[in-house]
């Protein structure tokens, strides 16, 4: 199988310090992600174009792979952080990319 990456931004919500999206992020949303079966990496990206927000960028085994564990992690494992996202910002976009090659 193809390792695929998954990339998304969130934005952060009117009236929310980007400083506070900046630590959910790093204290909960990271954590989650990385204790996933599948997940193999996370970074979270700054300054993305002109918007007030983070870029998050994950590598998972698969597709297939990172569908079935976040569905998983954020509909039955840990639904209350995906909510707290809510409190911070919004996701506004994702590209889910197969890498088809590594230099």
């Amino acid at each position: 199988m193809e390792r695929c990456r998954v990339f998304y931004v969130i934005t952060v919500k009117s009236g929310v310090k980007k400083k506070d999206l900046r630590r959910f992020l790093e204290k909960e949303w990271i954590p989650a992600l990385k204790s996933t079966p599948g997940c193999i990496e996370v970074e979270l990206l700054d300054e993305y174009r002109d918007r007030a927000g983070y870029c998050i960028s994950e590598v998972w085994e698969s597709q297939e792979t990172h569908i079935q564990n976040s569905t998983n992690l954020w509909g039955k494992e840990k639904p209350e952080i995906w909510k707290k996202l809510g409190e911070y910002g919004v996701i506004d976009c994702i590209w889910n990319c197969k890498i088809v090659m590594k230099i």
